[in-house]
């Protein structure tokens, strides 16, 4: 049976990353069905709360969960890059990689419409904001109009046919899209250390020629408890310039 790994890179999120696998655990059975037995991993950044642990009792509770613990902190851009690795060494072709925010604002529910645009042909398939049907829960009024005034300015710069949402993380990937990735940019290919490195992951697909499709979701931040570690400002700011120095990447 192939494989679909559900990596969850996570800091400090002893509140969330819980709720987060158990509405994973919920879809096993549907994906089973459709083929695909389910691996959880939980990347811990080196987390000041009780996060390791959280994650450690839902191994005990089911074999489908793997803890993946950073013995310093890396950042996001470190759980992406660990995640990539681990996918490419333990991943075999046909499995998928699919990967989110361990916050819980992220609903694998849309697992399921991901795989079937992956099983057309898709190379990436992106959760997006800016699809039919799609909603964003619990954010403040500004920041959406930030996002949406952010999009317009990436697509301007970028123009990654098939894509709307380029900073979303909730993505499904293909091993071989993974593969030809790191073949071109080695073992550790994100290096952006703010949350743009989600962009920079997209663009650097894009230029190992993926093909990408996306589905409409609904982001819920108010599934979210604790306080958002983004810095809205200086995370736009960071965008900004990261969207200018990959248009002259190669």
């Amino acid at each position: 049976m192939k494989k679909l790994f559900a990596f969850l890179p996570c800091y400090n999120e002893e509140q969330n990353i819980g709720p987060l696998i158990e509405e994973w655990m919920k879809q096993k059975e549907t994906l089973t069905n459709a083929g695909f037995q389910l691996k959880i991993i939980a990347i811990d950044d080196c987390s000041t709360d009780h996060t390791k642990e959280q994650i450690l009792q839902k191994a005990k509770l089911y074999p489908e969960v793997l803890l993946v613990a950073h013995p310093i902190n890396k950042g996001l851009c470190g759980g992406l890059n660990t995640a990539l690795s681990y996918f490419s060494v333990h991943g075999k072709q046909g499995d998928l990689m699919a990967l989110m925010d361990g916050d819980n604002t992220h609903d694998p529910i849309y697992i399921h419409p991901m795989i079937a645009r992956i099983q057309e042909g898709n190379d990436c398939v992106i959760a997006s904001r800016y699809r039919e049907d799609s909603a964003v829960v619990g954010v403040a009024r500004h920041r959406e109009l930030m996002s949406d005034m952010a999009k317009i300015y990436y697509t301007l710069m970028l123009r990654v046919p098939g894509v709307r949402d380029y900073t979303c993380g909730y993505r499904v990937y293909t091993l071989r899209l993974i593969n030809r990735l790191l073949e071109r940019f080695g073992n550790d290919p994100i290096q952006e250390k703010s949350f743009a490195c989600m962009m920079e992951l997209l663009y650097r697909c894009h230029l190992v020629g993926a093909d990408f499709g996306e589905v409409g979701f609904r982001l819920r931040y108010d599934f979210k408890q604790g306080e958002s570690k983004m810095n809205v400002f200086k995370t736009m700011r960071k965008s900004l310039t990261t969207a200018i120095k990959l248009r002259f990447l190669k």
